[in-house]
């Protein structure tokens, strides 16, 4: 061992505590070796603490290798225990593994004991390597899961910022260019330009229509001003009669606005399941339900459709053809909740995502 050993030897036999320490010794141990006799002075030990190591004999005085596992294990669980017995069999051996004992070295035996304290120490070793390096993977978890949350954050504030600019300066812009157009078109002496004049209106009006549809998908301002319950109504019923699909919508009462971020991430969950229905489900009928249940809040989107292999398109989720699963995950546990797919081919779809049920604090 290239570090001075810390060892506890419970013993009863002086010889015997005296030989284990030869052979530590002469296998190259450097060691300070604190030699007890009894249960009091062994509990003693425990509670200074200091110990790298428990070596413990099997039989001992009103005292046995069982009992003092027992209790060195609801001590320090980490530290390696190595029962060192004269007296233990096979039976009794495999026993100890099972309550626990790190490893055991009949003193017949005794040229194991070396071997068995360096693999001791070196679990010791590989498993402080594995808490830190899980510790350090927690860290970096956490400190992604910020930045991922500040970004979808940033990106919400821009979606909002976006679909302001569109609808109050471009819409009105159109709006405005769209009047005119419609009173040029009632002015006398304009017969000449009526067909590029109307023309022009369709544009006007197909191009107005097409950035409030713009603005609408990238934040729909019902979300901001009535809530979840009143945003999901609307998406709902729009969704389905772009494509002509038969909606159901239920959503228990709110006694007041969510927390903004579990407002954001469940609209957006139920936003990217209905466009996945629209584009491939094929159904006939859409359902979104929205329940409180044990102090969570939970969303439901189900169809009728062709359903899919929810493995393989998992898969290709993994190796980037399809982000829209990951996001909606992504979302549902950013907001801390959680998100899960049911889909049977030919029978339909379900999406069940929950999501802590916060309240908005209100301002003063």
């Amino acid at each position: 061992m290239e570090s001075l050993l810390r060892i506890l030897h419970l013993e009863d036999d002086p010889n015997d505590a005296s030989l284990v320490q030869s052979m530590l010794k002469g296998g190259g141990v450097t060691c300070a070796t604190t030699c007890v006799q009894s249960r009091d002075d062994f509990v003693a030990a425990l509670g200074r603490g200091g110990i790298d190591l428990i070596l413990s004999d099997f039989s001992l005085p009103s005292f046995d290798g069982f009992a003092s596992l027992k209790i060195a294990r609801a001590w320090c669980p980490d530290i390696p225990f190595i029962l060192v017995s004269g007296t233990l069999g096979e039976e009794l051996a495999i026993d100890s593994l099972k309550r626990g004992a790190t490893d055991y070295v009949l003193k017949e035996r005794l040229s194991r004991l070396v071997p068995a304290v360096h693999r001791a120490m070196q679990e010791v070793k590989e498993r402080v390597e594995r808490k830190f390096a899980e510790k350090k993977r927690e860290e970096y978890s956490r400190k992604l899961q910020v930045l991922s949350r500040r970004l979808v954050e940033a990106q919400e504030t821009e979606r909002r910022h976006l679909a302001r600019e569109l609808h109050d300066e471009i819409g009105q812009a159109l709006t405005v260019a769209q009047l005119n157009l419609q009173a040029l078109l009632e002015s006398p002496g304009t017969e000449t330009l009526l067909p590029r004049l109307k023309e022009s209106l369709e544009v006007v009006e197909r191009v107005l229509e097409q950035v409030h549809d713009i603005s609408l998908n990238l934040r729909p301002s019902i979300l901001d001003d009535l809530g979840l319950e009143p945003a999901l109504r609307w998406l709902t019923n729009r969704q389905a009669a772009l494509v002509g699909l038969e909606a159901k919508f239920h959503a228990d009462a709110l006694e007041q606005r969510l927390d903004p971020v579990i407002e954001t991430e469940c609209f957006r969950v139920a936003q990217g399941a209905l466009t996945n229905v629209l584009r491939h489900a094929q159904a006939q009928t859409v359902s979104v339900e929205l329940r409180k249940e044990n102090g969570q809040l939970h969303l439901w989107v189900r169809d009728d459709g062709i359903g899919f292999d929810v493995a393989a398109l998992r898969e290709k989720a993994v190796l980037g053809a399809s982000l829209g699963l990951l996001s909606m995950e992504e979302r549902a546990a950013l907001a801390g909740g959680g998100l899960e797919f049911t889909s049977v081919p030919k029978l339909g779809t379900e999406v069940h995502a929950w999501f802590p049920l916060k309240w908005q604090i209100l301002q003063p």
